[in-house]
């Protein structure tokens, strides 16, 4: 059981990957900040407690900052886990654009999954939030 937030009340669990775009939808939607991402913790139920991280002014490419927050996930998503499975993230990079993915919202996919599985993190997905709307990437 967790010991970090109940979920919120209001929100169902993100069951099919169809949920998971949904709730990114409602919760960033289009662009309105440039080079932010987004973390949404979900716990084992695939609940999202009443939790958004943003992660402002990131690099246009990943570097150094994908480790901390392997470091930061790894600490956190432990206590979101329940007796139906551990804790999980979405991401979500909200950039200025067109919603053309674009080679360094690629390279960024990668880094994240890569670091998810090198930490045995559980990722649900992988987004942009561009000016012109959602785009999953993973």
């Amino acid at each position: 059981m967790t010991d970090l937030m109940p979920p919120a009340p209001d929100l169902p669990p993100l069951l099919t990957d169809d949920d998971v775009r949904d709730r990114v939808e409602s919760l960033v939607g289009a662009a309105r900040e440039d080079r932010t991402l987004w973390l949404v913790p979900l716990d084992g139920d695939r609940r999202q407690p009443p939790l958004l991280v943003p992660v402002h002014d990131v690099p246009y490419l990943p570097g150094d900052l994908v480790v901390g927050l392997g470091r930061l996930l790894s600490e956190m998503l432990p206590r979101l886990g329940t007796a139906a499975g551990p804790g999980s993230v979405v991401f979500v990079l909200e950039r200025f654009g067109p919603a053309t993915v674009h080679p360094a919202d690629r390279d960024w996919a990668e880094a994240l999954v890569a670091m998810c599985e090198a930490r045995g993190v559980v990722q649900r997905g992988v987004f942009t939030a561009t000016s012109a709307g959602v785009v999953r990437l993973v």
